[in-house]
């Protein structure tokens, strides 16, 4: 007999975008922050942002483009993380370039079927040619997925394990049960011409106009070495902009700019642009910046930091939420 596994889709529409603010795509979006030759890619057997409803099965895909290893997370609307590749059945997460994978493969007795409340659910798939991210192995068979305790401070966390490293990441998303109410956002860039990524999608160079679905979204800009992350919510029917202005300056006006924390590994945003993970030196002209100051477990600091033409050195202090382990 053929094994049914139903992956749950757990979030009523009424709650889909409070659930969402509290869980922002910006925690749970990957971006590399170092260009790789390496690429993968994931989708499912029906276009982006297509609906399932309850009782269909649904198969998933993907690829890279050399021999890699491969972890797929299932990102639920309610904030479960749980791995669906490799799992139970497909354990070596090694994949070789250019061959199409499939969730769930053919060889083995198993489907996937969807079921649940409506929502959507985000799938992301992590690619490195070394084995320097890897999930926990499935052990009984009765639950051949694996399920990430504290979901969502281990995707904060991941983010943190893997910047500067030579990763590629792809995303795909679907909804369940219903289509979603959507409306146009046109995105713009100062200087144009930056590469735009949507919720993990890459959508090409501003200016660009999508069309999204109702809810939270993020989008990151990439003009050469600098990245900008804009969080922002979609509004059936309400047009809106989502701007990224990149500022350069010139070599001889540079400060340089310490930064630590207690404790080291936090994320150094200047302006809503990552600029490093403590500690760190930073190059800015003088003038007044907010920092924003992210470590998953600890409070996120914001402060205005006034640059003069004199070295700086910054020392921040985090304080702790709760300990966990990932």
């Amino acid at each position: 007999m053929r094994k049914k596994f139903v992956m749950l889709f757990l979030l009523l529409i009424v709650l889909s975008i409070m659930l969402f603010a509290q869980a922002s795509v910006k925690d749970i979006i990957i971006t590399p922050t170092k260009p790789s030759s390496l690429a993968v890619q994931v989708w499912t057997d029906r276009a982006l942002g297509a609906t399932y409803y309850q009782g269909e099965s649904i198969h998933i895909y993907f690829k890279t483009s050399q021999n890699a290893y491969v972890t797929i997370y299932d990102y639920t609307p309610e904030g479960i993380v749980r791995i669906l590749f490799p799992n139970f059945f497909q354990r070596d997460n090694y994949v070789r370039g250019g061959e199409v994978y499939v969730i769930p493969n053919p060889s083995y007795n198993y489907s996937l079927v969807v079921s649940g409340q409506n929502g959507r659910e985000i799938i992301e798939a992590v690619a490195s040619t070394l084995p320097n991210v890897l999930p926990p192995t499935p052990k009984i068979k009765s639950r051949p997925f694996a399920e990430v305790p504290n979901g969502l401070d281990f995707m904060k966390s991941l983010k943190i394990k893997i910047v500067g490293k030579l990763i590629a990441v792809a995303t795909t998303y679907f909804y369940v049960g219903y289509v979603p109410q959507s409306a146009v956002v046109t995105f713009t860039s100062k200087p144009s011409g930056a590469s735009l990524v949507v919720d993990g999608i890459y959508e090409g160079k501003t200016p660009q106009s999508v069309q999204l679905a109702v809810g939270n979204h993020l989008a990151v800009f990439r003009y050469n070495d600098r990245i900008i992350s804009k969080s922002f919510t979609v509004h059936a029917g309400v047009y809106q902009t989502v701007s990224a202005v990149f500022t350069y300056y010139s070599s001889t006006s540079k400060t340089k700019i310490s930064v630590a924390t207690e404790p080291y590994g936090a994320l150094v945003f200047v302006n809503g642009q990552m600029l490093g993970v403590t500690p760190c030196s930073l190059k800015l002209e003088p003038g007044t910046y907010e920092f924003t100051i992210l470590k998953p477990g600890y409070h996120t600091l914001v402060k205005s930091v006034t640059v003069k033409d004199y070295p700086l050195i910054l020392n921040f202090s985090l304080d702790l939420i709760e300990a966990y382990t990932y």
